[in-house]
């Protein structure tokens, strides 16, 4: 029988990004939820599970981090082979802030998270997919 197809949701602990998880592991990928709330990803493992992933398992994550995306990429990696799939779901709102009151700690939080986050799983997660000659990324 054939290894089951694995998905990596980046941001799959909570809303948008868990249910994309959860949709994944109905289909039978193997899931690989990661974000940085290990409470929340251990939670939103066990109900790919319940959803019926052959495998579920979290990674604490943070987008803001390259190491920390580098060491989800070989966590990965080491256990599952090249993913099937990545989401990159991870991001954060602005504070509600008028743009003429938000500071720039703020503005370069939302960069490093929302834009540079993002940007990093698909480099890393797209140089696995092209080294094996297949895999989608997708961009929530």
């Amino acid at each position: 029988m054939a290894e089951a197809s694995t998905a990596v949701v980046i941001g799959g602990t909570s809303g948008i990004g868990r249910a994309i998880a959860e949709r994944f592991a109905e289909e039978g990928y193997q899931v690989v939820v990661a974000g940085r709330d290990a409470s929340r990803g251990k939670e939103a493992a066990e109900a790919c599970e319940s959803a019926g992933a052959p495998r579920a398992v979290f990674v604490q994550t943070d987008v803001g981090d390259p190491a920390s995306v580098e060491a989800l990429a070989q966590d990965v990696s080491n256990a599952f082979g090249t993913p099937h799939v990545v989401v990159n779901c991870a991001g954060i709102l602005q504070s509600g802030k008028h743009v003429l009151d938000q500071d720039l700690t703020e503005d370069e939080q939302m960069w490093r998270i929302n834009y540079r986050g993002t940007l990093l799983g698909c480099q890393l997660f797209g140089r696995l997919m092209s080294a094996a000659g297949r895999g989608a990324i997708l961009n929530v």
